[in-house]
C-alpha cells in the first residue's frame, strides 16, 4: 500500500534534522491518534489509527471531482452516478487519501514533535492490510522509525593533531607548464610516433600462444604513450606508424588501475583477471605541439592582461599550487579532526534500521553493496551529526550572498580549469551562477559545502597542531599509508 515515494519526506536528507525528543508522544486530529511506542533509544515505532471521521470527508470530495471527469457509454460527461463513480473507483479513491492522510500525519507529528530522526519511517513489514475495503471501518498503520543520536561533544579535543606545510618545488612548477603548453598547444598528426605522441587504436585480448582468444576482450581507446609506465614496453610505441602492431601486457605496464580499465573496456570485473599480454593495432597518431610563451598563451591561460611576462606566469602557477596544496593539506587535517571526535563521542545508530531503508530508498543496491559500503556510509552520517551539532551550538549561519558567492567561484574554477577562463565576462558569470541557483539540489550542495566548511574552520582555530614541512611526494606517501591503515 505504501511505496517509500508517497510517504510525504518531512526532511529529504538525514542530515538536516530537529532537535531529540525520546519521550512518549500522542497527536490527535479528529479521531485520528498517532502513537510513538520507543523501543530502546535509537528506534521506536508509529502507530497511526484512522476512524471513518478521518477519511471519509476527503474520499467523498475525492469522488465528486472524480464524478465530474468521469466518461461513461449512456451519461453526458460529467453525469455518471456518484453511485456508480463510487463502486468503480472508491477502492482505489480509498487508497490514494489514506496514502496522503498517513503521510502528511506522520510529516506533521515528526515535524510538531521535533523529533530528531534518521531516513524516513518505514512501513512495518508485518503490516496487515488485509481489510474490507468495501466497508471501511477504522484502520491502523505501524512504522519503524530510527531516532538519531545524542551527540556530545568535549571541545577543544585533548589531541595534537598534525598540519602539513606541503612545499612547492620548481619541478612541480616546470611540470605544470609544460601541461599548459599542452593544452594551448596545435594538434598534429604525425606519421610516426615519438614519446609524446597520443595513440589511437584497438586493444585484443591473445592467448600465450598470440592468437586472438574466441569472445575475449577487444576495444577502441586513446592512449597517452607517456602513461605506459614500464619503460621497455613504451618503447615497443616509439617509432611506429599506422598498421603497426605492438603485444604488450597493460596491466603490467600501466600504473594507473582506472586507465587499463579504460583501454581494455573492462565494465566490472578485477583487473588482474586480465593481467596477460593483449595485441594492440595503431589506427591513428594524435601529437600536440607545444604553445609558445608569449602573451597569447598568457592570455588563454589567465585572461587579456592579467600576466605579462614569464617571470609573472611562474609566480601565477605557484600560488595556485600552493592554493592546491593548502587545500590537500586542510583535507588531510579534517580527516583526522573527524577521526579523533568519531572516536570520542563514540556514536550508536540504528544500523539494522538504516540498512533497511538504504534498500528500501534504492531498490538497485545489492546485499553485496550494502554490506561493502555502509560502514563508510555509517561513518559519514555519525559525522554529519557531529557537524550539525557544533553548527547549532556556535549559531552558525549562511546568507545568500556566501551561497551566490560559492557558486561564483565553484563556476569560475571549472572555466580556469579547462583553460577556458578568458571566455567568462562578468555577465556571462552571473548568468551561469543564476542558472546554477535556480536549481534546489544545487543549492542544497552549496549550503552542504559552506555548513561543512564553517564547522571546519571553527575547529581548525581551536586545535592544537604540530606543523610539519614536507614535500608532496612525501604528503602522498603519508597519506597512502594514513588510508591502507584505515582500509
Amino acid at each position: 500500500l505504501f511505496r517509500s515515494d508517497q510517504i510525504r519526506n518531512h526532511r529529504a536528507r538525514f542530515y538536516s534534522l530537529f532537535y531529540p525528543n525520546h519521550l512518549d508522544t500522542k497527536y490527535h486530529s479528529i479521531n485520528m491518534n498517532i502513537v510513538q511506542e520507543n523501543i530502546d533509544a535509537l528506534n521506536a515505532v508509529l502507530k497511526v489509527k484512522l476512524s471513518p471521521d478521518d477519511y471519509k470527508p476527503q474520499v467523498d470530495s475525492a469522488i465528486r471531482k472524480y464524478k465530474k471527469k468521469v466518461s461513461m457509454p449512456g451519461f453526458r460527461p460529467g453525469h455518471v452516478p456518484e453511485s456508480l463513480v463510487r463502486k468503480m473507483y472508491g477502492k482505489s479513491v480509498l487508497v490514494d487519501e489514506l496514502n496522503r492522510i498517513v503521510a502528511d500525519s506522520v510529516d506533521k507529528f515528526i515535524s510538531e514533535n521535533q523529533l530528531q530522526v534518521l531516513g524516513n519511517p518505514m512501513p512495518k513489514p508485518d503490516n496487515d492490510f488485509d481489510m474490507n475495503w468495501d466497508q471501511p471501518a477504522d484502520f491502523e498503520f505501524a512504522f519503524d522509525m530510527a531516532l538519531a543520536p545524542q551527540v556530545n561533544l568535549t571541545l577543544p579535543p585533548s589531541h595534537t593533531f598534525t598540519a602539513y606545510d606541503i612545499q612547492v618545488d620548481e619541478k612541480m612548477i616546470d611540470e605544470e607548464i609544460d601541461k599548459l603548453a599542452r593544452r594551448f598547444g596545435n594538434y598534429t598528426s604525425p606519421e610516426v610516433t615519438d614519446a609524446d605522441c597520443s595513440v589511437y587504436g584497438t586493444f585484443r585480448e591473445i592467448d600465450a600462444a598470440g592468437a586472438e582468444v574466441e569472445n575475449g576482450l577487444s576495444n577502441q581507446a586513446f592512449m597517452m604513450i607517456s602513461k605506459v609506465s614500464d619503460e621497455a614496453a613504451r618503447n615497443k610505441f616509439v617509432g611506429i606508424k599506422n598498421g603497426d602492431v605492438v603485444v604488450f601486457n597493460p596491466v603490467a605496464s600501466i600504473r594507473a588501475e582506472d586507465e587499463v580499465k579504460y583501454l581494455l573496456g573492462i565494465k566490472e570485473g578485477n583487473v588482474q583477471d586480465y593481467n596477460k599480454d593483449f595485441r594492440f593495432t595503431l589506427e591513428r597518431i594524435n601529437k600536440v605541439e607545444k604553445a609558445e610563451f608569449n602573451q597569447a598563451l598568457f592570455d588563454q591561460v589567465y585572461g587579456e592582461g592579467a600576466v605579462t611576462d614569464l617571470a609573472s606566469f611562474r609566480e601565477k602557477i605557484r600560488a595556485e599550487i600552493a592554493q592546491g596544496y593548502t587545500y590537500e593539506s586542510e583535507h588531510s587535517l579534517k580527516h583526522e579532526i573527524e577521526d579523533v571526535l568519531l572516536k570520542d563521542t563514540n556514536l550508536s545508530l540504528p544500523d539494522e534500521f538504516l540498512k533497511r531503508w538504504l534498500k528500501f530508498s534504492n531498490e538497485k543496491i545489492t546485499d553485496e553493496q550494502l554490506a561493502k559500503e555502509y560502514h563508510q556510509y555509517a561513518r559519514d552520517l555519525k559525522w554529519r551529526l557531529i557537524e550539525n551539532k557544533i553548527y547549532a551550538d556556535q549559531n552558525m549561519q549562511i546568507s545568500k550572498e556566501e551561497i551566490e558567492s560559492y557558486a561564483r567561484a565553484m563556476i569560475m574554477d571549472q572555466y580556469m580549469r579547462y583553460g577556458q577562463a578568458h571566455m567568462l565576462d562578468e555577465e556571462k558569470l552571473k548568468e551561469l551562477t543564476d542558472r546554477y541557483l535556480k536549481n534546489p539540489e544545487s543549492v542544497q550542495r552549496v549550503v552542504e559545502n559552506l555548513s561543512g566548511r564553517k564547522v571546519f574552520e571553527y575547529l581548525n582555530q581551536m586545535v592544537t597542531k604540530d606543523v610539519k614541512k614536507v614535500s608532496h611526494d612525501e604528503f602522498v606517501d603519508i597519506m597512502s599509508r594514513h588510508m591502507q591503515h584505515h582500509h
